[in-house]
């Protein structure tokens, strides 16, 4: 375990969340994008990855869930809303049938330095994040996942960033981890989709 980890907390209150049905369908429909590329799914030892988030107000977001990576589709019960978050602490409050991903905390670096970013996609795909390593951002090979050192790297990185620049970060210490915002899902998911595609054929 590195040292300085802190164990992820998360305050969950498992009760039912009210998603409007337009918001509902954007999720669906670009997380049904990645899903079919391979970006968002489980290895074979059970484990999901990649996950999607929509901002809702302030730097309170809608996440899928924990756990949710195997599945093709997802209802209404595997999303979870963010609440409230302590980076120092590393620990998130969070609401729904289905607990928040402990990567919550990085997507909400990137919603409390960037307002007008309304949505963050975070996929895996080692041959593309190998590709990727000397062409974007990237967070230190010895910062790990899940820990308070990721989030603020990543918020620091993310504040960077000059307009016109893609809106992508690497994650260095996080094997496969792409990190990919914009002003709303559809624009984060299709340039997730536009890299991969870019460098299948490269």
């Amino acid at each position: 375990m590195t040292e300085g980890y802190i164990k992820f907390n998360c305050d969950w209150e498992p009760s039912e969340i009210q998603i409007s049905e337009v918001i509902y369908n954007q999720l669906e429909a670009e997380r049904t994008k990645l899903f079919a590329l391979g970006l968002i799914g489980m290895y074979p030892d059970g484990i999901g990855f990649g996950n999607i988030s929509v901002r809702t107000e302030g730097s309170s977001f809608l996440i899928t869930g924990s756990a949710t990576g195997q599945f093709a589709t997802l209802n209404q019960s595997h999303y979870s809303h963010v609440c409230a978050y302590n980076f120092k602490e590393n620990s998130i409050s969070c609401k729904g049938l289905t607990k928040a991903s402990a990567e919550s905390l990085t997507h909400a670096a990137v919603y409390e330095v960037l307002p007008e970013v309304g949505a963050v996609v975070h996929v895996h795909c080692l041959w593309l994040w190998e590709k990727l390593l000397n062409h974007y951002p990237i967070t230190s090979g010895e910062i790990e996942y899940g820990t308070p050192g990721m989030a603020e790297a990543v918020k620091v990185l993310a504040s960077e960033l000059k307009m016109k620049e893609e809106k992508i970060i690497i994650m260095g210490g996080h094997r496969e981890g792409i990190l990919a915002f914009g002003k709303n899902l559809e624009e984060a998911t299709t340039k997730v989709i536009e890299i991969y595609n870019r460098y299948q054929n490269d």
